[in-house]
């Protein structure tokens, strides 16, 4: 057979067996977890829709119960009812708000005088803050205690560190919130426990960064604190399982360094199981979010759900879960992909 013919072969079969390659299997996966979570984010979209509404009570009947609203005529009420998207039965209410939706129109907070998506421009942010203030502290602080004690178990900081992480993944986000805001906000009172900038902010650039650092201190410690035990327990037991791995053993039987093997021969190794863990962890972590925010008055989108469930401001209620609903699974969606591809990669 002469070259020529080789080379034919040989494109033929790569042609053939094109459909079964690694590249397009991770393309049809990918593509397949995109599916799935728009039908997930799509099931949220119809469930708290409908929801809101099944509630008793209505923003229209929250504003009529003050002083400022008696006084209305019927014809004044029908027409708030209509400007509010009150007006006519659940399934004309749900079709109009999802019309709108598809416009990527959030729908309009009267409670609060502002569209939704204005309110949530001002309050991710926030949360945002929390999230990357809280990141580093349970990330690296649980690879960096997780890797120690599961470097040796039973012994030295394991024997401390392990049943101290199991008390503090045993008490609820609140409850971690409450005891540091008691502790750091009122028995020894060295950070602000409310709010997410003075009541008068510096006019100083440094000042003002100064002071929103220092409000999100404690909501951001709060929130690390739930977070870390769960990468605490994944880098200790990856760590006793990579220890007894060959690439380790070898690499400890050369004299290789012990620093050198702690943190480049395990901690590379623990990146595709963090991610994977990362990706679940979005989901606890806005949870948690949400009652840090309320326990310490914070303007993210946690509080800014609570508020519109006590107005029964149906629109920014939607709006908000919706909105945060997309972003988690979006992150999600990305985290996991990153995840499979450094699994592949080993």
């Amino acid at each position: 057979m002469t070259d020529t013919s080789v080379v034919s072969v040989d494109r033929e079969l790569s042609v053939a067996r094109g459909f079964r390659s690694v590249p397009f299997a991770n393309l049809v996966r990918f593509a397949s977890g995109l599916i799935l979570r728009l039908l997930v984010f799509a099931s949220i979209v119809a469930i708290c829709v409908v929801l809101p509404r099944l509630m008793p009570g209505n923003t229209l009947e929250i504003m009529l119960s003050t002083d400022l609203a008696r006084g209305l005529t019927p014809a004044e009420v029908r027409d708030l009812q209509e400007n509010m998207g009150l007006g006519g039965d659940l399934f004309g209410q749900v079709l109009d708000y999802t019309a709108n939706l598809l416009n990527g129109d959030l729908g309009y907070s009267i409670p609060h005088a502002a569209p939704v998506g204005q309110l949530l421009i001002a309050a991710f942010p926030w949360t945002g803050l929390l999230i990357l203030g809280a990141a580093p502290i349970f990330l690296i602080g649980g690879a960096l205690a997780g890797i120690e004690a599961g470097r040796m178990p039973g012994q030295g900081v394991d024997r401390w560190s392990t049943p101290l992480i199991t008390v503090m993944a045993s008490l609820p986000p609140f409850v971690g919130a409450v005891l540091l805001l008691l502790v750091f906000g009122v028995l020894w009172p060295i950070l602000p426990t409310s709010g997410a900038q003075p009541l008068f902010p510096a006019t100083e650039t440094l000042s003002h960064a100064f002071d929103i650092a220092r409000h999100a201190v404690l909501p951001s410690l709060a929130l690390a604190l739930h977070e870390l035990a769960r990468f605490f327990f994944l880098a200790r037991a990856e760590t006793i399982h990579l220890a007894q791995r060959d690439f380790v053993v070898n690499a400890r039987a050369r004299g290789v360094s012990v620093w050198r093997i702690r943190w480049v021969y395990i901690g590379r190794s623990l990146v595709p199981a963090y991610l994977a863990r990362l990706s679940d962890t979005m989901t606890g972590l806005i949870s948690a979010v949400f009652f840090v925010e309320i326990v310490f008055s914070y303007p993210g989108t946690g509080y800014l759900i609570y508020s519109a469930i006590l107005e029964r401001d149906y629109d920014l209620l939607q709006g908000t879960i919706v909105f945060v609903a997309g972003f988690v699974l979006l992150v999600n969606w990305c985290v996991d992909g990153l995840a499979t591809r450094l699994a592949e990669r080993g």
